[in-house]
């Protein structure tokens, strides 16, 4: 009987054990914290900002590199007075910024097939160039609103097709001047469409420059900015025109160069004239402008290619 006793005692005591362990077990699990659902912060995502508008202004009389070489690698056109020369550089052109006029002495670029690309046509408003220094007339769209004159494009839009960016930088107040709609549509327009061809389909590499030409004292924008912007009495380019590659050193006495000086005038025959009706000479575009043009052109090569014409 003692013996049952102790057995039974024995089996009480491991009962209790084993539940005492199962309370204890349990009691550690509830006792284990759960895990907190952490989320994922989204940075914010900063704006894009336009890379259109990067330019580094130089002076004229610098060593000058990067967007010059690309663009104006025959020379940057010099006057004898470089006061009025903010020269500006962007990677889609280079330029020479007339603060006292609202427009550009002269744009600069390089342009092959490469520029071309499926972008469309920016819409809306034309940018101004904030890049420009304190203290410097920063011309806007408005400006030219209810003047007369087209926002004429110096370098194409449609030459600079390849990046929204290249596109949109067309659109700065820097790249345009004052044109008569029958001007900027008419022979201006049938000279880009010519550069296009040689570029697409000649498979060329051309440097250009366009600028204007002005009265001594001209005539200046009557839209909401008045007296901001000068009028040109004529819009000039000029064209060399190479093989897809070539460059400065590639130049000879039978390289083509194309320049014109185009009136900006009114009128249905002249929209219809095409551009070989205002053939000149680079020498003659010197004389009117001031400006020494294809300055990095060996000199016995410049007094042939720049006194003949197309």
């Amino acid at each position: 009987m003692f013996q049952n006793k102790t057995v039974r005692n024995l089996l009480i005591v491991a009962v209790i054990v084993g539940v005492y362990l199962l309370i204890q077990s349990q009691s550690k699990k509830d006792e284990t914290p759960t895990p907190v659902e952490t989320k994922q912060t989204d940075k914010p995502k900063r704006e894009r900002q336009p890379t259109a508008t990067t330019s580094k202004p130089q002076s004229a009389t610098s060593s000058l590199k990067s967007y010059f070489d690309l663009h104006a690698p025959l020379g940057i056109p010099k006057d004898g007075d470089d006061s009025d020369d903010y020269l500006m550089e962007k990677p889609q052109y280079v330029l020479s910024y007339n603060n006292a006029r609202g427009g550009a002495n002269w744009v600069a670029w390089n342009l092959n097939k490469s520029w071309f690309g499926t972008v469309e046509r920016r819409q809306g408003q034309f940018i101004t160039d904030m890049s420009l220094p304190d203290g410097f007339q920063r011309i806007t769209h408005d400006d030219y609103t209810g003047s007369g004159y087209d926002r004429g494009h110096m370098v194409r839009s449609e030459e600079r097709t390849r990046t929204r960016e290249d596109n949109d930088a067309t659109f700065l107040m820097t790249n345009i001047l004052p044109q008569t709609h029958d001007l900027n549509a008419g022979p201006w327009l049938s000279l880009e469409t010519f550069c296009e061809v040689l570029c697409k389909k000649k498979n060329h590499e051309l440097y250009i420059i366009a600028g204007g030409i002005y009265d001594k004292n001209p005539e200046y924008l009557n839209g909401k900015g008045k007296g901001r912007v000068a009028i040109p009495k004529s819009t000039w380019k000029i064209v060399v025109v190479l093989e897809r590659g070539q460059g400065l050193e590639n130049i000879t006495k039978e390289t083509r160069v194309i320049a014109v000086n185009m009136p900006n005038a009114r009128g249905k025959e002249f929209k219809k004239s095409g551009w070989r009706k205002y053939l000149t000479t680079v020498d003659e575009l010197e004389r009117l402008t001031g400006y020494d043009f294809l300055s990095n052109v060996p000199p016995d090569i410049q007094a042939v290619i720049e006194s003949k014409t197309d």
